[in-house]
């Protein structure tokens, strides 16, 4: 009988998630790695690192023993089937830490319906089957302490094997839960240490781990058998080494400057507002509860894991919105626990209270407050439902197929965002639609197995491309003489280009290139005039064909017709926000960007200063140069030094935010610190002409008038014929004879 309550309890946890999940469900792909997990599972292939080996080939296996609908919806099936059986097993984890049902079925089901979880649960995604191996861990740990505690060594030792086993299988699905490890080591060697260091014990874990990780294997398989999608190629012992660590991906890795760290780690509490409406304060309460607890193991043992899922993927250098919807939900998910952990001690508190007074008082006010506790999750379920709802969302199908359907047969159409070239990706290998269309991303042109390689080597006759150019630019420079090239990318601007606007696709060609006048491609996006509330990634994909015809503009120089077009787009996109999520904030942060720059252009410095700002409320660490420049001039120089730094902290060789700080310097008589940054900058360029002719500038007011000589006749010398050469010119005309 003492089954028979949490027998129920589990089955209704279930239940309750798995419908909600099966409801809100993608039938399309999404966004992001969507397509990229449909691909792998599809076609068997290969996706990008670490390769997800345990995900694809379980998610392979359930599209077999569940036949219905798309396969994107039998994918985004499964993935709200691991968030079921995350809900009940985190049930268990709190009932085991409070012995509270109660407590136990708040945290399983706020977690479920939290913003970020649910947002992620409902499409071809892996984080709800990480969740699952994080949650299933820690009811096996706590499983093995109470073998323990009793005596079963038998058993107990086979639950350490399980336990490592199942470690195994979790890094199959993501290596990063190797990051939690500490925490699960603090946990067993308090518990007993002396039965963990076992030879015996340690030499049966590893045995079991290296069980685990066989899925691994998987991928140099796939190579050879020659799936038709095979990035990262991982064929050699080197390339599966680098698939498996992601090597091609991981550029931003711990890179995050240590300044920016405090501020990112505090913003992440304000995020919990929109993950647990009106109630996220219980987390703060259920933390507290448990160091109350004399026994504090629980406690440390939930903080350490809280901080070492939060830290470590705080100090990735991307930005917030993918951060919180990729990488925070195992911060989340212990947020969830200390939610519980506050229901159970609030209970716990009232009937401690209702033992000294009438107990018919006590139960009624037990009840209710049960009743309330266990609508907080409902309130993020009705908050939350529209939010989530993928059931209708075909806006990367439709904006995929609108730029296929754009471009000709023979044509390269050029990405830089997950949000363009998987759901492009996906329609072609998987629906076989439009296959003849190249689909390039320069960031990615590099990795094996992946196309670009061959358009990044091209040397067209009479190409002088500038080596500084990145290689989005190099790859469209080198072939739009000789084949039909697209951007997809309203954020990548050469003045020196001819523009065609398409719709959803820029057509590009060399200056002077004759052109005959196109057609725009399809724009219609299902729906994209209802009023049901649009994430950002939607948000996006409804506005990019202005956004693209706002980068024409800008290209050609016509800055008011931008600056119009810029104000339309990016107000639509950022009215009613509740979450930003994903790559559309940092696409839409540079708009930000290029917004102030064509303002700045026409002298509008009043406007910049009114509207960049804004930008932080998609991207916190937005920096601006443009608005930097505008608080110069309008002389607001404490600002713009503010700006600059935030700019050189995020991106210590930025050339121009150096020079222009050291302009900033100059302007307010603060010539050491002026001289500094420009020998900065011209350390990192040499052929910096403006930078040279400020410090020149710079050496004239300390009265050194031969290091000032030097700097504007180089300064002339690398800019012979423009503005900066001949303004350095004049100077040295006025300087008096040597």
């Amino acid at each position: 009988m003492k089954e028979k309550p949490d027998t129920l309890i589990y089955t209704a946890l279930f239940a309750a998630t798995m419908v909600f999940h099966v409801i809100t469900a993608a039938r399309a792909v999404t966004f992001s790695d969507s397509g990229d997990f449909l691909m792998g599972v599809a076609l068997m292939g290969n996706i990008h690192g670490p390769g997800y080996p345990t995900y694809l080939m379980s998610a392979k296996i359930f599209s077999l023993i569940f036949p219905l609908g798309s396969l994107p919806f039998r994918m985004s099936i499964y993935s709200g089937l691991f968030a079921a059986l995350t809900t009940c097993l985190l049930y268990r984890v709190v009932f085991r830490m409070t012995h509270s049902r109660t407590g136990g079925a708040v945290a399983g089901l706020a977690f479920a319906f939290s913003y970020t979880y649910w947002y992620q649960s409902v499409i071809p995604e892996s984080y709800s089957i990480n969740t699952f191996f994080i949650a299933l861990l820690m009811v096996l740990i706590l499983r093995w302490e109470r073998l323990v505690g009793e005596g079963r060594d038998s058993s107990a030792d086979n639950t350490l094997a399980l336990i490592a086993f199942c470690y195994g299988l979790a890094v199959g699905n993501h290596f990063s839960i190797i990051i939690l490890v500490p925490a699960f080591a603090f946990f067993a060697l308090d518990t007993d240490w002396r039965r963990v260091l076992a030879p015996r014990n340690l030499a049966r874990m590893a045995a079991f781990f290296a069980l685990g990780v066989l899925p691994y294997i998987y991928e140099p398989v796939a190579a050879f058998r020659g799936a038709a999608y095979n990035y990262g190629d991982p064929s050699t012992p080197i390339r599966w080494i680098h698939h498996m660590t992601v090597y091609y991906q991981r550029g931003g890795l711990f890179k995050l400057p240590l300044k920016l760290l405090p501020a990112r780690f505090w913003r992440f509490f304000g995020t919990l507002t929109t993950e647990y409406p009106y109630f996220f304060w219980l987390g703060a309460v259920g933390l507290i509860a448990s160091f109350l607890k004399r026994r504090k193991k629980y406690a440390v043992f939930l903080a350490f894991l809280f901080l070492l899922s939060a830290l470590s993927v705080m100090t990735y250098r991307q930005i917030e919105p993918v951060l919180r919807a990729h990488f925070y939900y195992p911060a989340y998910m212990i947020v969830s626990i200390w939610i519980g952990y506050a229901a159970a001690y609030l209970l716990r508190a009232v009937r401690n209270w209702g033992c000294r007074r009438d107990s018919l008082v006590a139960g009624t006010v037990a009840t209710v407050l049960a009743s309330a506790l266990m609508l907080c999750p409902l309130a993020s379920l009705l908050i939350h439902y529209d939010k989530v709802d993928k059931s209708s969302y075909h806006f990367a199908e439709d904006q995929a197929r609108n730029m296929l359907d754009t471009a000709s047969d023979d044509g390269v159409i050029m990405v830089d965002s997950d949000n363009v070239i998987f759901p492009l990706l996906y329609t072609q290998y998987v629906e076989g639609y439009r296959p003849t269309v190249r689909v390039v991303s320069a960031s990615a042109a590099g990795v094996p197995g992946f196309h670009g390689q061959d358009l990044a080597a091209v040397n067209p006759p009479g190409y002088l491309g500038d080596k500084k150019d990145d290689s989005y630019v190099q790859i469209i420079e080198r072939n739009y003489g000789r084949l039909p090239v697209y951007t997809s990318d309203p954020t990548v601007i050469q003045y020196d280009w001819q523009w065609d606007w398409l719709g959803y696709l820029d057509r590009l060609y060399p200056v002077g290139a004759a052109t005959a006048p196109i057609a725009p491609g399809p724009t219609a996006v299902r729906g994209a005039n209802s009023a049901a509330y649009k994430d950002t990634d939607a948000r996006e994909a409804i506005l990019l064909p202005r956004a693209l015809l706002a980068a024409r503009e800008f290209g050609r120089k016509n800055w008011e017709k931008a600056n119009r077009i810029y104000q339309e787009t990016i107000e639509e996109f950022t009215r009613g926000i509740y979450v930003p999520t994903l790559y559309s904030c940092g696409t839409f942060s540079e708009l930000y960007e290029l917004w102030g720059q064509s303002l700045n252009a026409v002298g509008r410095y009043e406007d910049t200063v009114r509207y960049l700002p804004a930008a932080r409320e998609i991207e916190p660490a937005f920096a601006s140069p443009a608005l930097a420049r505008a608080y110069v001039m309008t002389g607001d120089y404490s600002s713009a030094i503010a700006e600059l730094e935030i700019c050189l902290i995020t991106n210590p060789d930025d050339i121009t935010s150096r020079t222009d700080l050291g302009e900033v310097y100059l302007m307010i008589g603060e010539l050491p610190k002026a001289q500094v940054e420009l020998e900065r900058a011209i350390e990192v360029n040499p052929e910096d002409a403006r930078a040279h002719y400020i410090l020149g500038l710079t050496w004239l007011r300390l009265e050194k008038t031969g290091e000032a000589r030097e700097e504007f006749q180089e300064a002339a010398d690398l800019d012979p014929d423009g503005n900066i050469g001949t303004l350095a010119r004049e100077q040295l005309d006025k300087l008096p004879p040597e």
